[in-house]
């Protein structure tokens, strides 16, 4: 079961060219001439950046993938554009494969490309670079945060008025849960948006002077705003599924939340680990300070 905002997403906007350039091909022997040059230079962009790369000498490994993406965008603008030749086993779905499919490769080749360059850089270079992709993912979980509130939540309202639409049964219990359910699924989104733009200042505050006390001050702040989120989060779960347990009589839905953080864990390992060898390097430079 797929959401709307999902398969909208995902075929955007290979579906919309695919229906601008039916309606253009069937405007007339102009519109279909047009038609064709249009489609055929929207699947040669990746070839065309391809060979930029290479004449400006920054060609990589990786970018042997945007030929094989021209021949993909090929065959799923060619099915956009005539979706009834395209039969996917199941019905509704086949825009969404060949969406799916298509940013799979796109995706793919920017992290592989994003992996080769980071091995080429410098320090600075790699902070940057780790920077601008702390603050990509500060906007993935800020959609993740609005999609669990604008759309889970209310298809959970939607659901449960729908199954209880003949039930004389009093719902506002119920509807409270699914308030607290949405804060719960929600929550480690949001201490990882704190965690995350803390991360970045720790980055700047390394990269200035990492033998500073404001480095020293900024990872041993991030070092506990890691560790009171995952606890935060981890007691969130449970206490929600503790009151489910005891208010189940009166609940019309139950949703039992069993969080194991592994992400988080090792996220905040990674960080005890490089506040550790932080202290080490700065009572190391404070020594041989002294020595000298």
């Amino acid at each position: 079961m797929y959401s709307k905002l999902y398969s909208v997403l995902i075929t955007f906007p290979f579906e919309q060219l695919g229906l601008g350039l039916r309606k253009l091909s069937l405007s007339g022997t102009s519109g279909n001439i047009a038609a064709i040059i249009i489609y055929v230079l929207i699947c040669l962009l990746p070839c065309l950046l391809f060979f930029r790369l290479k004449r400006s000498g920054k060609l990589l490994k990786t970018d042997f993938f945007l030929p094989v993406l021209t021949v993909l965008l090929f065959a799923v603008i060619y099915y956009m554009i005539n979706p009834g030749l395209f039969h996917a086993g199941l019905p509704g779905t086949g825009k969404m494969l060949l969406g799916c499919t298509c940013y799979s490769v796109i995706f793919g080749y920017i992290v592989l490309r994003l992996l080769e360059t980071y091995s080429l850089s410098d320090t600075r270079r790699l902070h940057v670079w780790l920077r601008t992709l702390l603050t990509v993912v500060i906007f993935l979980f800020f959609y993740a945060i609005l999609a669990e509130f604008f759309e889970t939540f209310t298809i959970s309202i939607l659901n449960l008025r729908k199954v209880n639409s003949y039930s004389s049964t009093d719902m506002t219990m119920t509807y409270i849960f699914l308030v607290l359910q949405c804060i719960t699924n929600a929550l480690p989104y949001i201490l990882a948006v704190f965690i995350l733009f803390s991360s970045i200042r720790s980055l700047n505050a390394l990269l200035h002077n990492v033998y500073s006390d404001a480095s020293e001050a900024a990872i041993e702040k991030l070092t506990s705003l890691c560790t009171k989120s995952l606890v935060i989060a981890v007691l969130s779960s449970i206490g929600f599924n503790i009151l489910q347990l005891i208010f189940h009589k009166i609940l019309l839905q139950i949703k039992m939340i069993i969080s194991i953080p592994v992400f988080s864990i090792a996220f905040v390992l990674a960080v005890l680990l490089t506040a550790n060898y932080v202290r080490e390097n700065q009572k190391l430079k404070q020594d041989n300070d002294l020595f000298i």
